[in-house]
């Protein structure tokens, strides 16, 4: 059985007399799209700020490919190969889309700061290198058209697709998304869809959270359910959306409308 890429045990987090998450375990396989979904207020957001080293535990542990990065500041989650994006689109204002994702890419550049000051051959090589690989990414993901255009005056579909291609451009292997469909409309959610499956297949591991169950239903190879900061299950779609307390989490006791989760 493979190593899981991301795993949890016994995760929590108070604020104060609240508890925010409350010993969660959960693992997840290299190569997944892993769905962390849940009512309003069921800690999903908590969960990806605490593995991102935004929050710290109160306690429990997180590993990320067997090491453990419960303690490790946000920096060092990301050279280690995690990314993420948030519910609200955070594009640098009245930058263009290449300038955006080429902000990204320097996790990958090694030089100093005397050597960008003076503007080494070093320095020259390594950012000629970063913008290759915006460039290359920009083509690969169909976005070359839009290089010069302010991000963020760009419709909504678009400014999603470039904040997660920026996540790319970290070299991450595991790539966080928060709420990626707020926003969009049918078309662009099917867009989405389409985006998130491709990056599964080429290599990468994704973690969403997601209100939009259609959306999830049709991009996830398996879930886990929060509700009140607890894990009430893990596993497919069919099998979690069957469970009466997932059901009652969705839906109070209304156990015959289950079908519209």
């Amino acid at each position: 059985m493979a190593q899981p890429i991301l795993a949890t045990e016994n995760l929590a987090l108070h604020f104060g007399g609240v508890v925010a998450v409350d010993k969660v375990s959960i693992s997840v396989k290299p190569g997944q799209i892993f769905g962390l979904i849940g009512p309003n207020g069921a800690g999903k957001t908590t969960m990806f700020n605490l593995l991102t080293g935004i929050y710290k535990p109160t306690s429990g542990k997180m590993f990320f490919k067997g090491k453990d990065i419960t303690h490790l500041p946000t920096h060092q989650i990301t050279e280690l190969g995690i990314s993420r994006t948030f519910q609200n689109i955070r594009l640098l204002k009245g930058q263009s889309v290449f300038e955006n994702i080429l902000i990204a890419t320097h996790y990958h550049l090694k030089y100093n700061f005397v050597s960008a000051f003076f503007s080494t051959p070093k320095y020259r090589s390594q950012e000629q290198k970063a913008k290759q690989m915006v460039n290359a990414l920009l083509e690969q993901y169909h976005l070359t058209q839009y290089k010069d255009e302010i991000a963020s005056d760009l419709p909504q579909g678009i400014q999603r697709k470039v904040e997660i291609i920026r996540a790319l451009a970290t070299g991450a292997e595991l790539v966080f998304l928060d709420e990626p469909a707020a926003g969009l409309n049918p078309v662009e959610t099917s867009e989405l869809m389409a985006l998130i499956k491709r990056i599964r297949d080429e290599g990468k591991t994704v973690l969403l959270i997601e209100h939009d169950m259609k959306l999830v239903k049709g991009v996830c190879d398996e879930i886990a359910v929060l509700n009140f900061g607890q894990l009430i299950d893990q596993g497919t779609y069919d099998q979690v959306t069957k469970n009466p307390r997932v059901v009652q989490a969705y839906l109070g006791r209304r156990y015959e409308n289950a079908q519209s989760l």
